[in-house]
Parts: structure tokens; C-alpha cells; sequence
């Protein structure tokens, strides 16, 4: 397997079955397309066997998958080598892109139903260009990623390289403020430039703005209540302690009763002094290590609940 790494790139996993004969018409247009791809600063992973790629696959991730296939007509048929593997990648990346290179003979006789439910595209080696085929390759992972990407993300990243540039806070300016002492250029390298050029406050009107709940937040604000179940969602900036708190202040007043694990996490107890909520404490087991079990039914009863809040 070779693997040249680039951060940030797409990567394409192209599989060069270990069939195809070394030179070959087929082996050198693979490797004319796999040169194609590169030029357009795809990051190319090869791998000459089934074990090879299913390692690749899940070890990492792709936003493309080209198999070049050199088989019999029989062998195409029969073989189940390239159903399974299809089918581990789709387990694991359910709309990643599949292209099978082949002879146009072979392609137009492929009745291996499941391998062909499982491929997005088929081209000829024999008569499709390495550059119209690559153009095609590049513009599927396109569309796989912006799928991928949740709203937030997305807008973000677009941000990024429009390399909007703003008077406004923060005052590092895109990070280049940390560069002028040696402390800070090394704390600016150790991060990247992406995270500075993307620390930004809500006038930068691209992404919209959390406080109106517009643009990309609501967006994202949107899609996470689909993704939850709920009716709507909110995003917070103060991580899941902050979020905590806030919660427990929007749903609880003084003396109110609150059912809580004892075992819960400190932003609990927090929120708890905060409002001042009474808390019932469902007390969980615990085994002969000291491991936390589940909470006994008897405290989860009506009346256990009932007897804790009238001493609580």
C-alpha cells in the first residue's frame, strides 16, 4: 500500500486488482488516471489487494473509491471479493462514491447484479479519457462532502477559503498577532492557521449570527433538533457545564424538585444552587469493586419518589 499524506486533501482509494498484467494497456491507464487525480491535488491511496483496501477503509476514511478490475467474464460473474468489499466500505460510509474501471467487452456483460447495485459509475479503459474520468471522479467526492458536512461546518469551511479578511475582534488577526514573539509563533504553528482564520465573533455575517439565531446556527440549530428528536434546538458556547446550567435555570425555580442521580456531574450540583431547586437523589448500586450499578426500581416507584420529596 502507498499512501501519501496531505492534510486536508480529498483521498481517493484506487485498487488495482492484482490480475491486471504489469504495463499493461489497463495498468498503464490506471496509472495515468491515479497521475490525473494527483494533479488535481487528490491524496491517492493504492492498494493491489482486497485485504489492503479493507484495511484502508476501516482504518481511515475515503471520499472516493476507484476499483480497476482485469477478470474473466466467469470470474466477474462468480466472484464475491468485490460485493464484500463494497459492502464493508457501505456499512461504514453508507454514500461514499464507487467507480469500476473495466474493458467496455467486459463492462457491457457485467451481470453481477450485486456488485453493480453497489457501483455509482462504470467507465472503459479502453475509451474514456484519464482526464474526463478523473473530472467525473472529483466532482462525486465533491457532492460526497458537501453531504457529509453538518450546516455549520460547511459554511465554515467555505469562509475559510474565501479568505474574508476584518478589522473586527478577535484582536490576534487571523492569528498573525501570535507570530511576532517566538512563545506565540510556536503556540500559532502547534494549532494552524485554519483554527485563527475561523475565530471569529458574530458581525462576520457570513455565518450568520448566534444571538438572532440566523444563518448557519440556525441552520445547524435546525438540523440538530431533527437529528435529536426535538422540537427545537439551541447552540451554546460555554460547553456542556455552561449548557447544563443553563438548562436547569430555564426549567427550574426555588423549590422546586428536581429527581437527580447522586452520581451526577458537578454542573448539576451547580445549577442546583443556582435555582434553588431541592434535589432527590436516586442513590445508584454499586458492585463488590466499587463500580456504580443501575438505580433500584424501589427508588424509581411513585411512592419512593413520594417519600424522598416530603424529607427532601
Amino acid at each position: 500500500m502507498n499512501n501519501n499524506n496531505s492534510t486536508n486533501k480529498m483521498r481517493a482509494l484506487v485498487i488495482e486488482h492484482q490480475n491486471i498484467t504489469p504495463n499493461s494497456f489497463a495498468d498503464r491507464a490506471t496509472k495515468s488516471l491515479i497521475a490525473e487525480l494527483e494533479s488535481r491535488t487528490i491524496e491517492i491511496v493504492t492498494a493491489t489487494s482486497y485485504e489492503d483496501a479493507r484495511a484502508v477503509i476501516m482504518a481511515s476514511q475515503i471520499d472516493s473509491l476507484v476499483l480497476a478490475l482485469e477478470k474473466t467474464e466467469e470470474q466477474i460473474v462468480n466472484s464475491h471479493e468485490e460485493v464484500d468489499l463494497l459492502a464493508a466500505l457501505q456499512a461504514r460510509q453508507p454514500e461514499v462514491p464507487v467507480f469500476l474501471l473495466a474493458e467496455r467487452a467486459r463492462t457491457s456483460i457485467l451481470n453481477n447484479r450485486q456488485l453493480m447495485e453497489r457501483v455509482d459509475e462504470c467507465y472503459s479503459v479502453l475509451e474514456d479519457t484519464a482526464d474526463f474520468v478523473a473530472g467525473r471522479i472529483v466532482a462525486a467526492m465533491r457532492r460526497y462532502r458537501s453531504q457529509v458536512l453538518p450546516p455549520f461546518m460547511k459554511a465554515m469551511m467555505h469562509y475559510n477559503d474565501i479568505h474574508e479578511y476584518s478589522w473586527s475582534a478577535p484582536g490576534h488577526q487571523g492569528g498573525i498577532g501570535f507570530t511576532k514573539t517566538p512563545a506565540g509563533n510556536q503556540f500559532f504553528e502547534f494549532f494552524g492557521e485554519n483554527l485563527f482564520r475561523t475565530d471569529m465573533g458574530i458581525e462576520r455575517a457570513a455565518l450568520g449570527s448566534l444571538l438572532d439565531h440566523s444563518g448557519a446556527f440556525k441552520d445547524s440549530e435546525v438540523e440538530a433538533a431533527k437529528v435529536f428528536g426535538a422540537h427545537q434546538s439551541y447552540s451554546g458556547i460555554v460547553g456542556t457545564s455552561g449548557s447544563n446550567r443553563t438548562i436547569m435555570q430555564a426549567c427550574l425555580k426555588d423549590d422546586d424538585i428536581a429527581i437527580c442521580d447522586r452520581n451526577c456531574h458537578k454542573s448539576i450540583e451547580q445549577g442546583l444552587i443556582l435555582t434553588g431547586a431541592r434535589p432527590i437523589y436516586m442513590v445508584p448500586s454499586r458492585n463488590c469493586y466499587g463500580i456504580i450499578g443501575p438505580i433500584s426500581q424501589v427508588q424509581m416507584s411513585k411512592e419512593g419518589i413520594a417519600l424522598k420529596a416530603k424529607n427532601a
